[in-house]
Formats: C-alpha cells, structure tokens, sequence
C-alpha cells in the first residue's frame, strides 16, 4: 500500500471521533469511510477483508437505526460503541508500517 492510501485510510479513524462526538451523524460516517475506502483503491485483498470485516457491523448499526424493519429493541448503544472501536482500531492500525 502507498502511502497516500494509508494517510487516505487513516482519516477513517478521524471521520469516527467526529462521529462520537457529536460532529458527524452515523449515517455520514457509513457513506464517508465506504467513500474514502474506495477511494483508496486498495488492491491487497487482506486489507480489504479486514476493512470489510470492520465496517459492514457499523453499516448494520446504520439500518438497525434507520429502517423501518427494526425494532427498537435491536438498538445497542454498548454495540455501537464496539463496532466503531474495531472501525477506528482498524483505521490506526492499517496505516502503521508493517
């Protein structure tokens, strides 16, 4: 991975503080770290299983507070929390040299 690609990645981890503070809604944050993801272009499938892996729990969360399918009972605050832990861990970690 180049290094524009990791810095690009890296903002993930940024785009989820602002999210748990309050700065960017949880719906924002799905759309910008998908966007920025394929915006990298990341050819290395490791890397991509593991975004994949990291992101679809904070994508269900997504639909869990917004489709009218759900019910309120599914809604965790304690889940969303950890699935945005993994997303940022991920989002830290990947852009660190190997």
């Amino acid at each position: 991975m180049e290094q524009w690609q990791a810095d690009l990645l890296a903002q993930i981890a940024m785009k989820v503080d602002e999210c748990r503070e309050g700065k960017l809604s949880l719906t924002k944050l799905v759309e910008d770290s998908r966007g920025m993801f394929d915006a990298a272009n990341v050819s290395d499938n490791t890397v991509r299983g593991e975004f994949e892996a990291v992101w679809a729990p904070v994508s269900g969360e997504l639909d869990l507070r917004t489709e009218s399918w759900s019910r309120p009972e599914w809604v965790s605050e304690d889940r969303l929390e950890a699935v945005l832990a993994d997303l940022r861990e991920w989002a830290v970690r990947v852009n660190r040299p190997s």
